[in-house]
């Protein structure tokens, strides 16, 4: 039977998600003789001090065609409430290629009430793989990169070097693990027990089998019933010892020793099966119960930056209570047991489903004429049903060209309420949200049994004093940097001028002992032009100043990420016709490659292996590469963009006619307009002709022109600066991105064939008013199918929403 409790509500003043993790091996001592309520405080002061700040990053599409500009739109929200932050200023978006090097130069967005919004140009000529976009502010930074945004991008294209499949070549082998519910499996009480099993590759691997004790008797069967996960009861019995007999996928078969029982202890039950409440169940053996009768226990449930406690004491060997969770938002609930003394004894995750999440409302058709415009309203309410005010973004894309998988995808709603919350990659995140029914309801529990973890250990929260802030938080840029005399000692306490070149607003700073200056929190875009002037007209002939860098890239790690295999599901007539190249360029050697090149998966040729080699420093300032390659290629002419060699005459039956070269970037086969290029992406150019460009195959009979892009590294220095006089520098240091907008035609124009890349529309910036409501227009593509509209976004409050919207141009 339940008992009634009595249930304490402390609020804490700030935010914070909080971790920990309990088990039976866990050695825990308690802090002092203050209990619980010492606990609470620990939480409290750790909730106030330690403000977590998390970005999700919504992007126009699943993946992109080599060419393409990747959108996407940030929201950045600080504490366990998912409100938009008003910590940061700054967020730093990264691209990343599949060799874990920055692609371009990374991309600095000012933050404005929680959100932001970029975009990638991706060249035309990039290889095939799978890249990153990672996003993060400075304050995210004091712990460690947990919290930053990092996604698999996958680009298709045509590629000589051949991208691998981690999830098909990896080994097999299945690691499975096994989970007490609450930490622990005691003797003499039924224990809820669930598992996971893993390939190699990371994903789920599905297995069955039996549970046999220590005389080889079977006790119960399973078998996993999402993605390698699942779930058994047994009671253990006093002196015996219980194995699982798994069955793989392919038949084979291995044992696995389950966590020995241990003689006396307490264990922790909660369900969520009913709406609106938590059903909690401590379930003490007899040794223990004896042992510790009528000692008080203490229930603390955080959820949402909310503690709750519940004090009752150990009269019966089974306490129950069901808990209100109405108050609580969407997300996940910990509940953890403790003794009189404050030791944590038992802790459980679960998932609490209530009614804040935004319900959002369209008024679409389900079926639209090719190049039919549309005038579309989004309505949102909240819970309560009454309309709400927030910012949202908005994308739509064919579905047969850009197809998306509802469960694999990554939505706002499984980035902030799961992924960032539990431990370890998470498969088809978005099925425990896409999915609304109550197969995905059980499996989003047993995830919790099996991935679920809090940020700290109890006995570190309880005993050791918090670590120090590291990472101020950015409010805007700066600009810094040092003034040092001609032989490099350092200049102190000399007043140094920043002007604004356009209006001439300045600002003043005076160096410190080690010369440095600085000027913080300003907001500028990229490129913009400054002054900076030395003030005192004494030393202007005998000092220097040196000027940092806006941004100073974080390292980078290695993808943990299972890597996503690359499709190509276009239709039959709007894939690019196929080329066959055998790749023999010669690779880089160990200690031969630079950093800025790590990057690549095919290198270029080489200057002994070609017949002419172009360095950037020869065409840099070029507008055309085919204008400035016409006066420095020898044999070498230009017709439109297109390169030929002036001896490539091909005789055939209809004629004679000119082969043009062949135009490999990067080892991807490229376009055969160089004009198509920008000259300033272009690291080296690299004439191949006769033998040498025979390598590449029946393709390059009128010979190869290599391209050598400038993508990472020290070419991508963003501050620069130019002496106008002594004392007085002209600078452009990187600033703000400045966003490209999407162009969607005005009026229904039927669109041509290369200007179709998938995405119909990209909004970014959709705000409802007052009554909840939002317009935009969309102009629908000229093809028929079937097409898909993603919404996401959240109000002031934290509260998310997400719909997807499916419909017909027919």
């Amino acid at each position: 039977m339940k008992r009634p409790f009595l249930i304490v509500f402390v609020t804490a003043c700030m935010q914070f998600q909080l971790y920990a993790q309990v088990n039976s091996n866990t050695q825990l001592t308690p802090p002092n003789n203050r209990g619980i309520k010492d606990v609470v405080e620990r939480l409290q002061t750790l909730s106030s001090n330690r403000v977590i700040e998390k970005a999700y990053l919504h992007f126009d599409r699943s993946y992109y065609d080599p060419g393409d500009t990747i959108y996407f739109k940030a929201y950045i929200t600080a504490g366990e409430r998912h409100e938009l932050t008003k910590i940061s200023g700054v967020l730093h978006v990264d691209l990343i290629s599949k060799s874990d090097s920055v692609v371009m130069q990374s991309l600095i967005l000012q933050i404005t009430n929680g959100q932001a919004w970029g975009d990638f140009a991706l060249p035309a000529y990039i290889p095939k793989g799978n890249y990153r976009v990672r996003a993060y502010t400075q304050w995210m930074q004091n712990a460690g990169n947990k919290y930053f945004f990092d996604k698999n991008i996958p680009v298709t294209g045509r590629s000589i070097s051949k991208v691998t499949d981690a999830a098909k070549t990896a080994n097999k082998k299945v690691d499975v693990q096994f989970f007490p519910e609450g930490g622990s499996f005691i003797n003499a009480v039924p224990c809820r027990i669930a598992f996971k099993a893993v390939g190699s590759d990371g994903l789920g691997v599905n297995i069955k089998g039996v549970i046999v004790d220590n005389l080889n008797k079977e006790v119960t069967k399973f078998t996993s019933a999402h993605l390698g996960m699942g779930q058994f009861f047994v009671t253990a019995e006093e002196g015996k010892s219980y194995k699982a007999k798994i069955t793989y996928p392919d038949g084979s078969v291995n044992t696995v020793d389950l966590p020995a029982a241990d003689a006396k202890g307490m264990a922790l039950a909660v369900n969520n099966e009913k709406p609106g409440k938590l059903s909690i169940d401590i379930n003490a053996n007899k040794p223990y119960y004896l042992e510790n009768k009528n000692k008080e226990i203490n229930i603390v449930i955080y959820a949402s930056g909310t503690v709750k406690t519940v004090k009752t004491v150990l009269d019966n060997q089974v306490i129950g209570l069901d808990l209100p969770v109405n108050d609580f938002k969407t997300g996940i609930v910990q509940v953890t047991v403790f003794s009189q003394a404050g030791i944590p004894l038992n802790e459980r995750l679960a998932f609490v489903q209530n009614t804040d999440v935004l319900n959002l409302a369209l008024n679409a058709k389900p079926t639209y004429a090719p190049n039919e415009k549309a005038g579309i309203t989004l309505n949102v309410k909240g819970g309560d049903d009454k309309p709400l005010t927030g910012y949202f973004s908005v994308a739509v894309t064919d579905d047969s060209r850009v197809p998306a998988d509802d469960n694999t995808e990554r939505s706002i709603l499984s980035d902030l309420l799961l992924s960032t919350e539990v431990k370890g990659y998470i498969e088809q995140p978005n099925y425990y949200f896409s999915a609304a029914n109550a197969d995905a309801k059980a499996s989003l529990d047993i995830l919790m049994l099996t991935q679920g973890y809090r940020r700290f250990v109890w006995n570190e929260l309880l005993n050791e004093p918090a670590p120090a802030i590291t990472y101020n938080p950015e409010n805007g840029l700066q600009v810094s940097g040092v003034m040092t005399t001609k032989d490099g000692k350092p200049v102190a306490n000399e007043k140094v001028s920043l002007l604004l070149a356009t209006s001439g607003q300045s600002l003043t700073a005076t160096t410190n002992a080690d010369g440095k200056f600085v000027f913080r929190d300003l907001g500028f875009t990229d490129k913009t032009k400054f002054l900076l002037k030395t003030e005192n007209p004494a030393i202007k002939n005998k000092t220097k100043i040196t000027l940092d860098k806006t941004y100073n890239g974080l390292p980078l790690t290695a993808n943990t990420q299972p890597v996503s295999k690359l499709v190509d599901n276009l239709p039959a007539n709007t894939k690019p016709p196929e080329t066959t190249i055998v790749n023999k360029v010669r690779q880089p050697q160990p200690g031969n490659v630079k950093a800025k090149d790590a990057y690549r998966t095919v290198s270029y040729a080489g200057a002994g292996n070609a017949d002419q080699v172009i360095n950037h420093k020869d065409f840099k300032n070029a507008t055309k590469l085919s204008d400035v390659l016409s006066g420095l290629v020898r044999g070498v002419h230009f017709e439109k963009g297109v390169p030929y060699l002036n001896n490539s005459l091909v005789v055939g039956s209809g004629g004679s006619a000119l082969l043009p070269m062949l135009i490999v970037v990067d080892g991807a086969i490229g376009i055969g307009n160089v004009d198509n290029y920008i000259p300033n992406d272009i690291e080296r150019v690299e004439i191949l002709k006769g033998s040498n460009a025979s390598i590449y195959g029946l393709g390059a009979g009128g010979g190869v022109m290599l391209l050598t892009s400038r993508m990472g590294g020290d070419d991508l220095e963003a501050n620069t600066s130019v002496e106008m006089s002594p004392g007085l520098l002209s600078i452009a240091p990187q600033g703000f991105y400045k966003t490209r907008n999407f162009y969607t035609p005005r009026y229904a124009v039927a669109a041509t064939a290369n200007d179709y890349t998938g995405t119909v529309l990209w909004n970014p910036n959709l705000n409802t008013d007052k009554d909840g409501n939002a317009t935009f227009n969309i102009v629908n593509a000229n093809k028929p199918g079937n097409y898909r509209m993603v919404i996401e976004g959240m109000d002031s409050n934290g509260n998310i929403g997400r719909s997807v919207y499916k419909y017909k141009v027919q």
